[in-house]
């Protein structure tokens, strides 16, 4: 097998565990804190865990027995270069996003015509609190919406209940009555002269129903 060329042991080297760019470890596998790393270590680091740089030189070494210091310093550039795009690309990335939110921030304050960041920050507390608002109704409607949808459903099953009851129709077109009435203190009124009772029957009957309107008769 021929032997190979620097070049070639160069353009083998490849990122094998670029997740490790942060992670350093020294010649024993222990981690080191990023920001107290020398430059060695960082080398030693980035060569032998985050590139093929060891595998290389060990396919060299079976291939002609040994590994000269041309070819062990071909791998060491390769991975070098291999790194350095790595970190090129990250930093790349790094400066875009800051350039995406600060021209976004720059947006927000123009949008909201203030100049500082804490004025900024209340405005988008308000807004906030305004969108929680909007929710809320929104709920509270689709509530309103789903229970009106019931209202009317038990109205017509009751009506047809007492139709197939052969119920009168007098008695048919009252409790029509009854379902169409839109107001509790209405519905005091209408209860009086459906069943000839006093204020405070008919009110003592539709308070065990009422849960949220404020009746304005007294008993």
């Amino acid at each position: 097998m021929n032997n190979k060329n620097h070049k070639e042991i160069r353009n083998d080297i490849e990122l094998t565990n670029p997740e490790q760019m942060y992670q350093i470890k020294d010649s024993q596998g222990n981690i080191v804190d990023i920001e107290e790393a020398n430059g060695r270590q960082l080398f030693n680091h980035y060569r032998h865990n985050m590139t093929n740089y060891d595998k290389i030189l060990d396919d060299v070494r079976k291939q002609q027995g040994y590994v000269s210091g041309r070819q062990e310093k071909q791998a060491a550039i390769g991975a070098a270069e291999k790194v350095l795009e790595l970190q090129r690309n990250e930093h790349i990335k790094v400066v875009k996003d800051a350039q995406i939110k600060g021209n976004f921030i720059k947006q927000l304050f123009q949008k909201f015509g203030v100049a500082t960041a804490s004025a900024l920050t209340q405005k988008l507390d308000e807004l906030s609190e305004n969108i929680k608002q909007i929710s809320h109704l929104e709920n509270s409607q689709r509530s309103l919406q789903t229970w009106n949808d019931t209202y009317r459903v038990q109205k017509e099953l009751v009506k047809e209940l007492l139709k197939q009851k052969n119920v009168s129709e007098d008695v048919i077109i009252e409790v029509d009555k009854i379902y169409g009435t839109r107001s509790v203190n209405k519905a005091v009124e209408m209860g009086c002269q459906l069943f000839n009772w006093e204020a405070s029957q008919t009110i003592k009957l539709i308070k065990s129903a009422v849960r949220y309107s404020k009746l304005k008769l007294e008993e």
